[in-house]
């Protein structure tokens, strides 16, 4: 998206709405009680953050953003790895962290509502998964595509890209899919998901990819489920979460390049698929981890689809684990890193996830 596009006196006026905001919030946070963040810290920094997401237009989400490559070097520049890449068959960059020649694979889809690249805490993260397995004696690699963003690139562009990845990993690099492990955040919990449907219901537009073995397992932290902004949650967690229906009906829209409530399919918002939608999932992956935060405004979205993939899945012989930790916000893990937390901030998120690769991994 185009730099030319950008209003710079807009964004101007966008950091000051969220200054503004931030401010106002230092004196009134000792008073939301339970309506509020968990933190003080958090609940100060989540109104900025809210304010200055929704009321950004695509074209500054954009400009402010890197993309996934540029962090990546940056990342690996920061946090002290080399940076090893991939040009995948779909001619996107896939960039590893860890050994890339490990039996076990992570391919990890990043979250960004599908318009942001991956952040610098999606970087620091997935490296303290991998530092967390290799303590166990565990080697592993991580290989995260660079999917194209919206609006530029529409579905189902990102699930075929997402497809690919995967196909790249068994039919060229020749792994076996039981030493392979899905996961993704936030959009992309939503391609995970999208991956899985595609690998039992074959999306007609996206060759079909027939496994030999199973899958492993699939990570599934706040997966984006639901497009609808006008469930409970929405309300209950207004000033709870970093996100609301401003930049989430914008980042919707971009994906979908539609604004209508009935855009969305099987494949791109999981929480529409009944039951028996996801039946045939057992027989593609082992076991599955849905994650979500309390106080995240796509809870109910979550464990809508949760409880129907437990019906569908788990009543055909999966293994599924459902966790919501309590007043965790979206993708509480990836943001206590961008907040600078060294450690988990008290939710416990990150040892719910962390204790659950261990065991799995």
């Amino acid at each position: 998206m185009a730099d030319q596009q950008v209003s710079k006196l807009g964004i101007a006026s966008v950091t000051l709405k969220a200054t503004l905001a931030a401010s106002a919030r230092l004196w009134t946070s000792p008073f939301k009680g339970e309506k509020g963040a968990h933190t003080y810290f958090k609940d100060v920094m989540f109104a900025m953050v809210r304010t200055q997401l929704g009321n950004l237009t695509l074209a500054q989400d954009r400009h402010l953003n890197a993309s996934t490559t540029e962090q990546y070097l940056k990342s690996a520049k920061d946090l002290g790895f080399a940076p090893e890449s991939t040009t995948l068959p779909s001619g996107i960059q896939g960039h590893w962290i860890g050994n890339k020649n490990a039996k076990k694979v992570i391919l990890y889809y990043h979250g960004g509502g599908y318009v942001v690249g991956a952040s610098a805490g999606h970087f620091s993260y997935l490296v303290q998964i991998k530092d967390l397995l290799v303590a166990q004696g565990v080697d592993v690699g991580i290989l995260i595509p660079a999917y194209d963003l919206a609006p530029e690139k529409t579905y189902p562009n990102q699930l075929r890209q997402g497809v690919d990845a995967l196909r790249y990993l068994i039919e060229i690099e020749g792994r076996s899919p039981e030493d392979i492990t899905l996961g993704g955040d936030s959009a992309g919990g939503n391609l995970t998901l999208g991956v899985l449907s595609h690998l039992t219901h074959p999306h007609p537009d996206i060759p079909a990819l027939n496994l030999p073995t199973r899958l492993h397992a699939a990570l599934l932290i706040s997966p984006w489920c639901s497009f609808n902004v006008h469930t409970k949650a929405y309300a209950e967690n207004a000033e709870r979460d970093m996100l609301d229906d401003r930049v989430l009906s914008r980042w919707s829209g971009a994906f979908l390049g539609s604004d209508s409530p009935f855009a969305g399919d099987f494949y791109n918002e999981p929480v529409l698929a009944p039951a028996w939608w996801w039946e045939g999932t057992a027989g593609v992956v082992e076991e599955v981890l849905f994650w979500g935060g309390s106080y995240e405004v796509l809870i109910d979205g979550i464990e809508e689809t949760a409880k129907r993939f437990q019906q569908g899945y788990g009543g055909k012989g999966g293994k599924v684990a459902v966790v919501i930790s309590p007043k965790a916000a979206h993708v509480e893990p990836v943001v206590e890193n961008i907040l600078g937390y060294k450690k988990d901030s008290g939710t416990g998120s990150r040892i719910v996830i962390g204790d659950w690769l261990k065991a799995k991994l």
